[in-house]
C-alpha cells in the first residue's frame, strides 16, 4: 500500500505498530475476530491464502516471522495474545502432527 511505510517502520513508533516487512495481508485474510474454527482452519490450510505454504511452513510461518512476533511486542497501549507465542507454536506443531483436522461447522 502506497504510503503505509511512511507511518509503519521495522519496530514499534509512537505513532504506529511495526516489524521488520511491515505488509498488510489482503483484506479477506485480515480479521480473524468473528471467524468460526471452521472457517479459520479452512484458510489457514488454503495456499491460496496463506502465503503458498505446506505444513512445515505454516509452522516455520508462525515460529519464525516477524510478522507474528510483533504480536507479543506490539507496543504501548496494546496487549499481547493471551498465551505465549511458544505456546502457540506448540498448539500449530500438534495440529499439523495430528493431520491438520478441521472441525465440523
Amino acid at each position: 500500500m502506497v504510503g503505509c511505510t511512511t507511518c509503519h517502520k521495522d519496530k514499534n513508533t509512537a505513532m504506529a505498530p511495526g516489524a521488520p516487512n511491515w505488509r498488510m495481508p489482503p483484506p479477506e485474510q485480515m480479521v480473524f475476530h468473528g471467524r468460526s474454527a471452521a472457517v479459520l482452519c479452512r484458510q489457514l490450510k488454503d495456499p491460496k491464502q496463506n502465503g503458498n505454504r505446506d505444513g512445515a511452513a505454516l509452522g516455520k510461518h508462525f515460529q519464525d516471522d516477524p510478522l507474528i512476533g510483533w504480536a507479543w511486542n506490539a507496543g504501548v497501549g496494546r496487549s499481547p495474545p493471551p498465551l505465549a507465542r511458544a505456546d502457540l507454536v506448540a498448539a500449530v506443531a500438534a495440529w499439523l502432527k495430528a493431520g491438520a483436522p478441521c472441525p465440523a461447522e
